[in-house]
């Protein structure tokens, strides 16, 4: 199950949902003395309800339930599952933007973190209590440590010389000092220890096998070599106490690098703490983790069967915890050892497993398809676990005790999904700093760093502020959606009662035949030449664009294309793409046959339904390699034809539950706004969105012809345990969400072709705003909106002719144009600029 379980006894017979009042038009007979006497509704039951209708995709309806359980006289007992259910239970504040790797000092008083991007990276050390204060220590460089003392902080400098030295400084004392190395590079950089506080660093040749461990002694200002024996030092993991320091030992050192057929990484086999100025007893085994407090340590023992998990506290024996068979990850340890969590793959995705410092039966935290992993403990009995692929990782709280699952963190709005990266727990468990892309934005380089706080849950009033919010929002997106499709909705909801589930299966079933359609495989041929032929079955005009590419050796590859000509505007054309390769180890039934199927059926719906402009579908080859046939294409056509718009998809097949459900993956968020609305009126699949389209042949596209694009993948985004497996099989799909996205893609593809693109060369100067005519033929008038920044807008006027006289525009005010055609179509996004 995705979510959790509902936290209250289900009622015997739960009433049906209450509807709004309307005005009679003539007087009605009297109900029945039974349905008079019918009791009311109690605030249980109608969380219930509630309940029932997020989880249909009935947002607008559920959020109006939650208001009145909100208002009902025992909202205290619901007021924790409304919050969960509409995003997080606790209170969650923004750190930084554009910042990462947040690191808590010893006694949890201080937390650094590393802000920027290359070389204009810089680190802070703020007081998490005062974050609007001004940063208590703040220095050009990254990956900041603390020592023991909490106030002594080490770090990588960046420019001439960074390479081989570092610095280091105390909040409120001492200044900066830098320290250099006598060695060509360092890693590792680590404070530890108090009175004195040391820093270790590994030194070495970049490329060389063999590296040194050092240790400068602040205060002294000696260095120590410390002897790792026959082993060459890896890494080093500091203690969350600041008190001791452990060195990760491998046959090849940390600067080792790899040479195909000859050698290896360096990669760690065993560890030792280091003791004074020199290592303890050397304990073979990978993955070691402290607890917070220092005195337990967990490692993972691999053998050639089976792998033992182990732990030792202070400094007694080792104890052998549990045996693992089949794949594992890292450990976590409570905070006094009393447990130990771990990760293992019990079939084809990752799970959360516990067991007690004292041995015993491990019990099995998770229960869910996808992934399950990063365990951390806040304490000795709640664990904080992500679930997700690594570009959609979502956390959760789970009590040891209960049972019970308790979402952490989310953005608290209804359909933008929020990716989390990096948690830290502070040493008393009561916050936790989240890495997040909390607006949903994938696609630029920097990730915001926000804290959430434990002991503080979210207030009534900003529970009731956030339903009210979002209810406005979602009627908002609904009532938009309905008013823009208005002129073509019989005819597409034509379109999309025609779409076919069992012709979606055939689809997928035939491609699925030919076995792995990577570039490399003779499937991918099979496939290409399947493809051109039913294309043209259907109709469509199609060819294929055939280039030669280097796997191995050079061979001939080719995406096909297959065009239905627009009857109005023909030289202007809407791509509709998904790759149909898959990984050289697999069929890729959802990565991505199921996109493949998808867009096949929305062009045979189509093929009669010729579209005022070109409709082009594009099957592209060797996205799995590397994005080949989405870049040829773009290549070859950015100047060869016009497209004003485009949709790519790629795996949309799976669903971890009973709900029927995607993610809009888009650049423009007008077409964003188009695929939900489209979603909402002719199909029943429940929409979620985010910007991205990195790593995608959407990339590709968008690097040719800009931000026109959107389409739709899975949601969770990646979820898919299968994804990039050998098990990516046909039976993994979930056949009638591929129909409901085709409906919803058919949808899309109408109203994108019957409406006008987005205007170009938008000028707005001084009370004159002016644009480029709309390529479209047809067009009768323009919309425009302006306002200042704050409500941008605010004003709207009306134009038949490129060019209007606004008298009470200001500079920095903000402009949007779009135009309407003959049909009353609006176009599916707005040229924008500001008044100079």
């Amino acid at each position: 199950m995705r979510r959790s379980t509902l936290a209250f006894a289900l009622v015997a017979a739960a009433a049906g949902p209450v509807l709004a009042q309307q005005p009679a038009a003539a007087p009605r007979p009297a109900a029945p003395a039974a349905a008079a006497q019918r009791p009311a509704m109690t605030t249980a039951q109608r969380y219930e309800n509630a309940y029932y209708l997020w989880d249909a995709g009935k947002f607008d309806t559920a959020l109006v339930e939650l208001k009145r359980v909100l208002a009902a006289p025992d909202a205290d007992q619901f007021h924790d599952r409304v919050a969960e259910l509409t995003g997080e239970i606790y209170t969650t504040s923004l750190v930084a933007e554009n910042a990462s790797a947040p690191l808590w000092s010893p006694d949890g008083r201080l937390l650094a973190y590393t802000a920027g991007v290359g070389a204009q990276r810089f680190f802070r050390v703020s007081n998490p209590a005062a974050l609007n204060e001004p940063a208590l220590l703040e220095g050009t460089g990254f990956g900041p440590t603390f020592g023991a003392d909490n106030r002594t902080v080490a770090w990588v400098p960046l420019g001439a010389g960074s390479a081989s030295a570092f610095n280091y400084a105390v909040v409120g004392g001492r200044g900066l000092e830098r320290v250099n190395v006598d060695a060509p590079a360092i890693t590792s950089v680590t404070a530890f220890g108090s009175n004195p506080v040391r820093v270790a660093v590994i030194a070495g040749t970049p490329g060389d096998s063999t590296a040194r461990l050092l240790v400068y002694s602040v205060g002294e200002g000696s260095w120590t070599t410390v002897s790792t024996g026959a082993l060459q030092p890896v890494s080093l993991l500091r203690s969350p106490d600041g008190r001791r320091l452990l060195v990760l030992l491998g046959e090849r050192g940390a600067f080792a690098r790899q040479v195909p057929g000859f050698q290896q990484q360096s990669r760690n086999t065993a560890f030792a703490e280091l003791r004074g100025n020199a290592l303890g007893a050397v304990e073979g085994g990978i993955m070691p983790t402290w607890s917070a407090n220092g005195r337990a340590l967990a490692w993972i023992e691999p053998g050639g069967e089976v792998a033992r998990l182990r732990l030792r506290r202070d400094d007694g024996p080792v104890r052998d915890l549990v045996t693992i068979t089949g794949r594992f990850q890292a450990p976590a340890v409570s905070p006094t050892g009393a447990y130990v969590a771990y990760p293992t793959m019990l079939r084809e995705d990752w799970e959360l497993f516990a067991v007690s410092g004292n041995g015993g039966e491990p019990m099995r935290v998770t229960r869910e398809i996808q992934h399950d992993h990063s365990p951390r403990f806040i304490s000795d009995s709640l664990l904080l676990g992500a679930m997700g692929e690594g570009r959609h990782q979502r956390s959760y709280l789970y009590d040891l005790r209960s049972g019970t699952r308790t979402r952490l963190h989310h953005n608290n709005s209804v359909r933008t999904v929020a990716p989390e990266y990096e948690w830290a727990v502070s040493p008393d468990g009561s916050r936790v700093a989240i890495v997040t892309e909390r607006d949903g934005d994938t696609v630029t380089p920097h990730r915001h760093l926000w804290m959430t706080d434990l002991t503080r849950k979210v207030s009534r009033q900003a529970l009731v502020a956030r339903v009210d919010s979002n209810l406005a929002a979602e009627r908002a997106l609904r009532a938009n959606g309905r008013r823009i499709f208005a002129p073509i909705a019989a005819q597409v909801r034509a379109a999309t009662e025609e779409v076919s589930t069992g012709r979606i299966y055939e689809y997928q079933k035939q491609l699925f035949s030919f076995d792995s359609k990577h570039i490399t495989q003779p499937g991918n041929w099979k496939a290409t030449n399947w493809l051109e032929e039913t294309y043209r079955g259907f109709g469509l005009q199609t060819r294929l664009q055939r280039f030669k590419t280097v796997a191995g050796s050079e061979i001939e590859v080719a995406n096909v294309l297959a065009t239905i000509p627009g009857t109005e505007n023909p030289e202007l054309v809407y791509v509709v793409g998904a790759h149909f390769d898959s990984r050289a180890e697999g069929p890729g039934a959802d990565d991505n046959t199921s996109g493949t199927a998808m867009i096949l059926e929305a062009a045979r719906v189509l093929a009669k339904r010729p579209q005022p402009a070109t409709v082009m579908f594009v099957a592209f080859t060797g996205e799995e390699a590397g994005l080949r046939g989405a870049r040829e294409f773009g290549r070859v056509m950015k100047d060869s034809m016009t497209v004003v718009g485009a949709l790519n998809n790629d795996m949309m097949g799976w669903s971890n539950d009973h709900r029927i459900d995607n993610t809009i993956r888009y650049s423009n968020p007008g077409l964003r706004d188009v695929q939900h609305a489209a979603a909402i009126q002719f199909s029943e699949l429940i929409t979620y969105d985010a910007f991205y389209y990195k790593s995608t042949d959407a990339q590709a596209l968008y690097d040719a012809w800009g931000d026109i694009i959107a389409g739709i993948g899975s949601y969770p985004i990646l979820g898919n345990p299968h994804y990039h497996q050998v098990h990516d099989v046909l039976e993994t799909i979930n056949h009638r969400q591929l129909t409901e996205t085709s409906k919803t893609t058919v949808a899309t593809i109408m109203y994108m072709a019957s409406s006008p693109s987005r205007l170009t060369g938008l000028v707005a100067q001084g009370s004159t705003v002016s644009w480029t005519p709309a390529r479209e033929r047809g067009v009768t008038r323009y919309l425009i909106r302006y306002g200042p920044p704050a409500n941008p807008m605010q004003y709207s006027a009306t134009a038949t002719s490129p060019r209007a006289v606004l008298n009470s525009l200001r500079e920095g005010w903000h402009v949007a144009v779009k135009a309407v055609n003959a049909r009353g179509m609006e176009g599916w996004d707005w040229a924008r600029t500001v008044v100079k």
